[in-house]
């Protein structure tokens, strides 16, 4: 004999707020964050410097030590890479916007790895590879991603 089971569905959105732990290295960056700082760390073996820091070295296997190798650095890089988009990269509710994005990826200053961010204050036809650009932070940083606004020109 068959069981009878009900379906119940609902239509609409649900805002579904949560924290994680992003862990113990990005933790210490973020903490850095709160006082408008960049830090990143060094692996002991080839001393290639990271940012956002990390565990593991990608090229030599190594463990880089939590308390060990970490490196203060300036909160300027160079766009490696960039493009427009129409989409929003952080905000909920409507994906799409009237007026293009620009992202960047941005090698910052003395490190061996790039990130990508908003590049704000400028055209698309004002970016080009290579160019210089500065962190601009919000006002009251939280030791959190978005502290970072994105990166402007030099």
């Amino acid at each position: 004999m068959a069981s009878k089971r009900t379906i119940v569905t609902n239509r609409g959105f649900v805002r579904a707020e949560f924290n994680f732990y992003v862990g113990k290295y990005l933790d210490k960056m973020y903490d850095a964050f709160e006082n408008k700082k960049l830090i990143g760390n060094q692996c002991p073996e080839c001393n290639d410097v990271f940012f956002p820091p990390r565990k593991i070295c990608g090229k030599c296997n190594v463990v880089i030590p939590l308390e060990e190798n970490w490196v203060d650095l300036p909160d300027t890089g160079t766009v490696m890479s960039y493009t427009a988009t129409p989409y929003k990269i952080t905000e909920r509710g409507s994906r799409t916007v009237k007026k293009n994005r620009l992202l960047g990826l941005v090698k910052i200053d003395n490190t061996n790895t790039a990130i990508v961010y908003k590049l704000l204050k400028m055209k698309l036809e004002d970016v080009e590879t290579g160019m210089k650009v500065k962190v601009e932070w919000v006002d009251k940083p939280k030791g959190e991603p978005m502290d970072i606004k994105g990166f402007v020109k030099v």
